[in-house]
C-alpha cells in the first residue's frame, strides 16, 4: 500500500468502472482495458503489481485512442501477495 503524507495506508484503486464486458477482438475489458486474467487476479496482486496493471491499462487505452501500436502484454504468472501462492 502506498502511504499518504500522514502515513495512512492507501490501497491501490481498482480501474473497474462497472462496464465488465470483454471485447471479442482485443480480449480487453471494454470498461477498464484489463485482460480477463488481470481482472480475475486483481485482489491477489501486490500494490506494485496493481500499479503495473494500471500502467498497462493506460498504455492499452492510448493504443485504442491512437489506433497505433501494440497492446501491453498481460502480467503472466506472478507471486500472489496472499499466503505465498502463485496466481
Amino acid at each position: 500500500m502506498s502511504l499518504t503524507p500522514n502515513r495512512t495506508p492507501m490501497a491501490v484503486r481498482s480501474p473497474c468502472v462497472k462496464v465488465c464486458q470483454m471485447d471479442p477482438v482485443t480480449q480487453l475489458c471494454l470498461g477498464c482495458c484489463r485482460i480477463q486474467e488481470e481482472r480475475d487476479r486483481w485482489v491477489a496482486y501486490s500494490d506494485a503489481q496493481q500499479r503495473e496493471v494500471l500502467q498497462r491499462c493506460e498504455q492499452r487505452r492510448d493504443v485504442i485512442a491512437s489506433g497505433k501500436g501494440e497492446f501491453a502484454p498481460g502480467m503472466g504468472i506472478v507471486e500472489s501477495r496472499r499466503k505465498g501462492r502463485t496466481s
